[in-house]
């Protein structure tokens, strides 16, 4: 096992001791990546990597996918073959590791047909989430998951700009999503897309889903596009307008924009996650536009396009150097709406932005 992954499982068997986690099933999930480098295709069979809390971790693998399994840095793979015994397959990996009737912390996103096996193999157990495992690991991006980053964040202002360009050549919302969406596949970001592009009325709604209306004369636009790189992902919004915006677009465009100014310029360590939020949504409430700013400034981005720490009302954890996040007041009246995002990451001494696109409002 390489360096970066021991340190890995050193900090998350840690985490385990001080949580009394006897031990943690990840599944086919971004967790699995994290830990071991290996991002197998996502299928009905049957793919757990066992840790425990002390000792080394086994990898529950289909010998269909042996060479691919290769990329994984778990070095005890247990190959199994269609028509055996799952249940005394999984119940003898568990009983090796001292972990049948033991305290078993689950990855988040396991499909009830995996967790079952397991459940089923020590019913015994106690079962817990296991986010709070990998939460804590994952939140703090190392510097090298951080120059990943900046990569999204470039591709994904390139993006911004290609998509411009092709607005009014008649093509729609969802035409443009599936065009960018190739072009981007093309630059590499092959691993999943969150494309939102809407027009006219459409930018009333936060989270519009692309169809087949096209661009008018006098509309509002907001795209927001981004996806994952090398499993790194980007966010990215920008609001715009066809043809002259009137006086009260031009208003909210440039209190969405100061909101978001203001919530960037708060971000540093030490600070709670929801004060920046309540910066941004106070800023908007002077003016009468917070009652339709309905979402948090800001959701966790890094190996998922939504993680923790999300920048929320609610949210009382403390920011940290290496956090990544998104920054996006949005404003939507019903008639239309505004939202500016950018991917922010705090460092020792305040923040930066991994997208640099402009935030002038661009008429069209």
């Amino acid at each position: 096992m390489n360096k970066l992954h021991e340190t890995r499982f050193a900090a998350l068997q840690k985490a385990m001791a001080e949580q009394k986690v006897d031990c943690v099933a990840i599944c086919n999930s971004p967790n699995l990546f994290y830990m071991t480098g290996y991002a197998p295709h996502k299928d009905e069979r049957f793919q757990v990597v066992f840790v425990p809390q002390q000792g080394k971790p086994i990898m529950a693998v289909p010998k269909i996918y042996d060479m691919a399994s290769r990329a994984c840095e778990v070095e005890d793979k247990r190959f199994w073959t269609d028509g055996i015994d799952m249940l005394a397959y999984v119940k003898g990996i568990l009983a090796e590791l001292g972990c049948v009737g033991g305290r078993l912390a689950i990855d988040d996103t396991f499909e009830f047909r995996t967790f079952n096996l397991i459940r089923l193999a020590t019913p015994a157990s106690e079962f817990v989430p296991g986010s709070n495992l990998f939460t804590l690991l994952r939140m703090r991006k190392s510097p090298e998951e951080i120059e990943m980053m900046k990569v999204s964040g470039q591709l994904s202002d390139w993006a911004t700009q290609m998509v411009i360009d092709q607005i009014m050549t008649g093509k729609s919302e969802a035409e443009l999503k599936t065009w960018i969406e190739y072009e981007l596949a093309q630059k590499g970001m092959r691993w999943g897309f969150s494309n939102l592009i809407a027009f006219g009325e459409n930018t009333g709604s936060a989270h519009h889903v692309s169809g087949p209306r096209t661009a008018k004369q006098g509309d509002a636009i907001y795209l927001d596009l981004g996806g994952s790189i090398d499993h790194y992902w980007s966010d990215i919004t920008r609001s715009l307008h066809v043809g002259k915006p009137d006086a009260e677009y031009v208003e909210v465009y440039n209190r969405v924009r100061e909101a978001q100014h203001l919530a960037f310029e708060a971000i540093k360590p030490g600070v709670r996650a929801c004060d920046v939020h309540m910066l941004a949504w106070n800023y908007l409430e002077k003016y009468d536009l917070a009652k339709w700013f309905p979402h948090c400034l800001g959701h966790g981005v890094g190996m998922d396009g939504h993680e923790l720490p999300n920048l929320a009302k609610d949210s009382q954890i403390i920011l940290e150097p290496g956090m990544t996040f998104s920054c996006e007041p949005g404003v939507y009246n019903g008639r239309w709406g505004v939202r500016i995002e950018d991917t922010v990451c705090v460092t020792e001494t305040g923040a930066i932005s991994f997208n640099h696109f402009t935030k002038d409002l661009i008429i069209l």
